[in-house]
């Protein structure tokens, strides 16, 4: 099962806009065991919709095209399409009904053009939106098939796993089976070096790695009835690499943390520097982290740190602020602060300024405390000033998973 899909509009051009919507989609068709053989973004204009249907349809004979379907006056997908196929569209009260609803519910006067959105193709499907006004619409014609899906993410996805995926399931021949392994405190170079055998040795599996700043994923694909290789597959990977897989890509590294946190009854609580936040912004993104998330101190000043959190002036006089002893003092004092019963701690050098021979920019301390059981460690991360924080925040999660494992 081939699919083309086609982004429409000019914030996806331009760069305003990046296409997740594409990714989402090529990775969940890609599953169930089909394979999207063309992507690209077409302006918002009835013209340029047309050819780019007329160059979807040359890579594939489904076709689902994401964006164009709201309001206004730029949204002319369903009018591209209805031209396409020579479809009627036509006006459907009770689509207009609930559009109409929709606004009533957010307690909001629903304008006049809203009214654009309840047209739908004679012959065709209406998608519903549980999370927005503008229906999806599905058409099969001439021995092709397409999809209209809305360009919001939050509406876009639901509607794909309600409405579109179980029809693709339909025409598969035979589902892949994906697993993922996430990898931390390991480069994309030393792991492909360790496992680069198990590509000839296992050649009907699908081994991709996809690396992000301190992380390493790799993602493995095959068919169903190749199941068992992939679990031969699976024991001889983690055998090698086992020690730095945090588990699957599905899963945040975070959520991972925060539930150990919760299984071992275990409270937390941060003091930042150089990631200015970032630390405590990334457990709070976990939903019921307040159970175990006390409090979240960014001591950024040396006066801050004095103040807030008791560091000995003489002590930042003696070893800087970014060093092993201030880390240290810094997790053991907002550790008596609140309570916690681990505490965590970060001092660095973010850049892109500041840094010398002895200290470069990147250079980072973390101090990791359960209990009375301290540990600190000196990383110099690469990269500009975000790259150095998330490398930074990255590093955290992976010591304390390693910890309270």
């Amino acid at each position: 099962m081939n699919v083309s899909v086609l982004a429409i509009g000019n914030e996806v051009l331009c760069g305003k806009v990046v296409d997740t919507n594409g990714t989402f989609i090529s990775r969940e068709i890609d599953l169930i065991g089909g394979k999207v053989t063309y992507r690209g973004s077409v302006q918002d204009t009835f013209d340029d919709i047309v050819l780019g249907l007329k160059q979807a349809y040359q890579h594939a004979d489904i076709v689902i095209t994401i964006g164009g379907l709201g309001p206004t006056i730029d949204d002319r997908t369903r009018e591209a399409v209805a031209q396409f196929f020579n479809e009627e569209l036509l006006y459907g009260e009770e689509l207009f009904q609930g559009i109409s609803s929709y606004f009533s519910r957010m307690n909001r006067k629903m304008p006049d053009n809203n009214k654009h959105q309840a047209y739908h193709f004679k012959t065709g499907s209406v998608l519903k939106n549980n999370n927005g006004t503008a229906p999806g619409l599905s058409l099969q014609k001439d021995g092709k098939l397409i999809f209209l899906l809305p360009g919001p993410p939050h509406e876009m996805k639901q509607m794909f796993h309600e409405s579109v995926l179980p029809i693709l399931n339909e025409l598969v021949d035979e589902p892949n089976v994906l697993r993922s392994y996430r990898l931390l405190g390991i480069g994309e170079s030393p792991a492909e070096d360790q496992v680069i055998h198990l590509y000839e040795k296992y050649p009907k599996l699908e081994i991709a790695p996809y690396c992000t700043p301190s992380i390493v994923d790799y993602m493995v694909k095959t068919p169903q009835s190749n199941a068992g290789e992939l679990d031969q597959f699976e024991a001889e990977f983690l055998g090698i690499l086992g020690e730095h897989c945090v588990g699957s890509a599905d899963v945040e590294l975070n959520a991972r943390v925060i539930n150990l946190l919760k299984e071992k009854g275990l409270t937390v609580a941060t003091a930042e520097s150089c990631t200015g936040g970032l630390l405590a912004s990334t457990f709070v993104d976990v939903a019921g982290v307040s159970d175990v998330f006390l409090e979240g101190l960014v001591t950024y000043s040396n006066a801050s740190k004095v103040n807030r959190l008791g560091v000995e002036e003489a002590l930042i006089t003696k070893y800087g602020a970014v060093s092993e002893e201030v880390s240290k003092k810094m997790a053991r004092n907002v550790q008596k602060l609140t309570g916690a019963d681990v505490a965590i701690s970060t001092t660095g050098i973010a850049g892109p300024s500041g840094g010398s021979d002895e200290k470069p920019v990147g250079t980072t301390y973390i101090t990791i405390r359960v209990g009375e059981e301290e540990q600190t460690e000196r990383f110099c991360f690469n990269g500009d000033r975000d790259r150095i924080r998330t490398r930074a925040v990255n590093q955290v999660l992976y010591l304390l998973f390693k910890t309270l494992n």
